[in-house]
């Protein structure tokens, strides 16, 4: 079936760049992390995984909430310097979901579906020197969001596809806070009395506003079938003939992360996510949500001149 065929093309679309992105690790640098010049810029490459809560609902085909679980896998290149930050990553999400319904004893609701997601996200930063310290880095641009959504639910028949796509143009603005350990500590603990290294760590918060929201939606249902002219009508073209561009709607995002550096120059973080777009389309609105937990190896290839 033509569902089963885009189902797999789009778990080999998930795998895809994790796989790339090892291919592209370079040497790494011991001592970049002692960054004294501000021009000095530090290149990562970055390998995330995460647990998240997705919900979402299509008035296209159902007022249904939809809850789930699933797993974020993302690769990601940074190039960050004290004034200046760019970063481009490639995230897959893989959940499955289930529709919140009422409970009754007469009709048992079953609708458990796929949700798929690929997202392409390019951003650069600038420092804002008037309201920036020594302790905090305000740094302030703009980034560019792309979706892909693929929802599968055999529940609702002929609308079993659900396909969307998202563009968005956004405004950026981060508050990263240095929380290092500057100088050795002593714990007191009776028995035992640890002594504390020096260490580097970083306190992030970045917030992502939509301005150009973008979609790429259907009409008001997913079940519309256009004609067919031949050889001229091929699976794609047939199950998009529907689909038209909208300039409407809002999406948010927001990043709280703690990052850790290593003596090596690499480093590691823990970062909690959440994520909420609305997207009306022509005539019936899809609205998205997510609450995702982080962890990020940073892998440092180089050091040079931004």
């Amino acid at each position: 079936m033509f569902y089963n065929s885009y189902f797999k093309f789009f778990i080999s679309l998930i795998f895809y760049p994790l796989i790339f992105s090892w291919n592209v690790f370079g040497q790494l640098n011991s001592d970049s992390i002692q960054q004294t010049d501000k021009l000095a810029a530090n290149y990562y490459t970055k390998l995330s995984a995460s647990i998240t809560h997705p919900v979402y609902r299509d008035f296209a085909t159902s007022p249904l909430f939809f809850r789930g679980i699933g797993l974020n896998l993302t690769a990601g290149w940074l190039n960050q310097s004290d004034l200046r930050e760019r970063i481009f990553q490639i995230e897959t999400v893989a959940a499955a979901m289930s529709p919140k319904t009422p409970k009754s004893d007469l009709i048992k609701a079953r609708g458990l579906s796929f949700f798929g997601q690929l997202n392409a996200f390019y951003q650069e930063l600038w420092k804002l020197e008037k309201f920036s310290s020594s302790r905090n880095n305000i740094k302030i641009g703009g980034a560019l969001l792309i979706t892909q959504n693929a929802r599968i639910n055999r529940g609702l028949q002929n609308n079993a596809l659900g396909l969307e796509s998202i563009y968005n143009l956004m405004a950026s603005a981060q508050i990263k806070r240095d929380i290092s350990r500057r100088k050795k500590k002593k714990i007191n603990l009776f028995l035992f009395k640890p002594e504390l290294k020096p260490v580097k760590r970083d306190l992030r918060f970045l917030l992502n506003i939509g301005v150009l929201n973008v979609n790429y939606r259907p009409g008001y249902a997913y079940s519309y079938d256009s004609e067919l002219v031949g050889t001229e009508t091929g699976p794609v073209k047939w199950e998009f003939d529907n689909y038209k561009w909208s300039l409407n709607g809002w999406r948010i995002q927001t990043q709280l992360e703690y990052i850790k550096y290593l003596n090596n120059g690499n480093a590691r973080s823990w970062s909690y996510i959440w994520r909420a777009a609305h997207i009306p389309g022509r005539h019936e609105a899809f609205q998205m949500a997510s609450h995702q937990i982080q962890f990020t190896l940073f892998f440092n290839s180089k050091k040079s001149k931004s």
